[in-house]
């Protein structure tokens, strides 16, 4: 169910490392990943989650008039939401606001999981200093179907990816929250599948389990994988050093909120 709904304002002050607003057009997500921490920060039902979204439908305006009043600096797409979730194919609503963005040339930080993004291209090709970034947490679509049941497929966003940085656009992959099938023996191959993409950068990070989360997971994780799946998210930041020894002089690695 999507419903309209009306902001006052389009920017938020962001605390996040590397941004210094935020700017999501939609509250709530379609891709309903179970592990979204969205849910626990902003006190929002997690058995609903996915299954309202609330569409700003005023923010390009709201953004229009914000931006002649805030100091330049860079804004962080899908802070809270994903901007290029199903919604946007009909609102164009972060469509929009990147027009009003690009017109200010105000830097612009992305990260999604869909390659809708492709669509913007002609948008994102103005900026003079732009980031697409996608997150990839694993190789294996059996568990990204699992966990993010209506998101894009692996393949589709290092298609995506790949065609980004082709365009001239500057990539990179969030890695995170590192599935619990990604093994050490693994860890050489996802740096080698995200390279070969053209990512710049990737960014890594474990599972943070706030309130609900792992009840949200262990809802639709088979039981007798249940163990194996929370040891090796306890375990994770284990798996960090390796790609640190796989990504050493090819790529530069970032652990996220580090």
């Amino acid at each position: 169910m999507i419903r309209e709904t009306w902001c006052k304002s389009a920017l938020t002050i962001s605390k996040l490392p590397g941004i210094e607003y935020s700017l999501n057009p939609y509250v709530g997500c379609q891709h309903a990943c179970v592990y979204c921490y969205v849910p626990s920060v902003m006190h929002l039902k997690r058995d609903e989650w996915g299954k309202t979204v609330h569409a700003k439908v005023n923010i390009p305006s709201v953004l229009q008039k914000e931006i002649k009043k805030r100091s330049r600096g860079i804004v962080g797409i899908s802070t809270s939401t994903d901007a290029y979730q199903p919604a946007e194919k009909s609102y164009e609503l972060t469509r929009k606001c990147l027009t009003v963005l690009a017109r200010h040339d105000w830097p612009v930080d992305i990260l999604t999981k869909s390659d809708m993004v492709l669509r913007d291209i002609d948008i994102l090709t103005r900026f003079s200093d732009v980031r697409v970034g996608f997150t990839i947490p694993t190789l294996n679509d059996k568990s990204r179907r699992l966990l993010e049941p209506h998101a894009p497929s692996i393949e589709r966003r290092l298609s995506a990816l790949r065609e980004c940085g082709e365009n001239g656009l500057r990539t990179y992959v969030f890695c995170g929250p590192l599935f619990p099938d990604v093994e050490k023996e693994g860890v050489k191959n996802c740096v080698d599948v995200f390279i070969d993409a053209g990512a710049e950068e990737i960014i890594i990070d474990s599972f943070h389990l706030k309130r609900g989360i792992w009840e949200s997971m262990a809802s639709v994780i088979p039981d007798e994988e249940k163990m194996i799946f929370e040891e090796r998210i306890r375990g994770a930041v284990k798996l960090f050093s390796e790609f640190e020894r796989h990504c050493r002089g090819r790529i530069t690695l970032t652990r996220a909120f580090a």
